[in-house]
């Protein structure tokens, strides 16, 4: 494999020959090391191949991903439809219900209520009514624990 350097790199140690470096000089050896592990993780077939072995589990997690959030609009439909809601202004609870899910299945289980209620008061300020925040939040939260969608932390028993 033919050895291409930064020209930063054959600046440095340019400069350290010119200093008294030589070729045994730990900068200089620590330079050239640090290259070589470089080139060799940045090769387009390791890129490739690694790239290759994790598209299925990168397709199924989307998919997954996907059905999740079209289950959390609905819910946030239904919700927001027996309410009244007009449907220019449903885009803002569904953004509110999809948080509501990415807050469930990343924060610790301890910590849920207090990051409920940021998000609650963040998109109250953003002029969406309170108890219909609420109500989904409820709905939200049901559908995800009832569908057993995965999440980073599980629940503290």
């Amino acid at each position: 494999m033919k050895e291409t350097r930064n020209p930063n790199d054959e600046a440095r140690m340019k400069k350290a020959a010119r200093a008294g470096a030589d070729a045994n000089d730990p900068v200089v050896e620590r330079i050239r090391r640090t290259v070589a592990r470089y080139e060799a993780k940045s090769r387009p077939e390791r890129t490739t191949a690694i790239l290759a072995a994790k598209s299925d589990l990168m397709r199924e997690r989307y998919r997954a991903q996907a059905v999740m959030q079209g289950l959390v609009d609905k819910a946030v439909a239904e919700v927001t439809d027996a309410a009244g809601i007009p449907v220019m202004t449903r885009l803002w609870y569904k953004s509110f219900g999809r948080e509501v899910s990415r807050v469930w299945r990343t924060i610790p289980s301890a910590c849920l209520e207090i990051e409920y209620d940021v998000v609650r008061y963040k998109w109250t300020a953003r002029g969406l009514d309170p108890m219909l925040l609420v109500r989904v939040r409820v709905a939200v939260i049901e559908l995800l624990e009832t569908c057993h969608f995965p999440r980073k932390y599980e629940p503290l028993t």
